[in-house]
């Protein structure tokens, strides 16, 4: 199950990444709020851990640590978001939870 929750993690990642890159689209508004896949990502973590599910817990986990590197260098477009510390940035991320994913999936074994 380990593997398993990594492999929709990083799918979910690459998958995003290459949609951004390919359709550099303005993220939805409501107002002046703009929602960003990041805020999905959050609803899927938690709607993952209440139901029980590792698949939507771990495409959640996807969808936040994509944008994590691009929110902490606040990050404005997006050029931002492919630049060389994004993108480094993502990686490292990608990384850590690599190296924790036993311990983010207790929840679930």
């Amino acid at each position: 199950m380990i593997n398993y929750f990594f492999i929709i993690f990083l799918l979910t990642v690459l998958c995003t990444r290459v949609f951004v890159f390919l359709f550099p689209i303005s993220a939805p508004t409501i107002g002046k709020f703009r929602v960003h896949h990041w805020m999905y990502g959050i609803v899927g973590i938690l709607f993952g851990l209440i139901i029980h599910s590792v698949i939507i817990y771990a495409i959640g986990l996807g969808l936040f640590v994509d944008e994590l590197a691009y929110l902490l260098m606040r990050g404005k477009t997006h050029e931002d978001n492919y630049s060389k510390i994004s993108l480094l940035g993502t990686a490292v991320f990608v990384i850590i939870v690599f190296l924790f994913k036993n311990y983010l999936i207790l929840f679930f074994v």
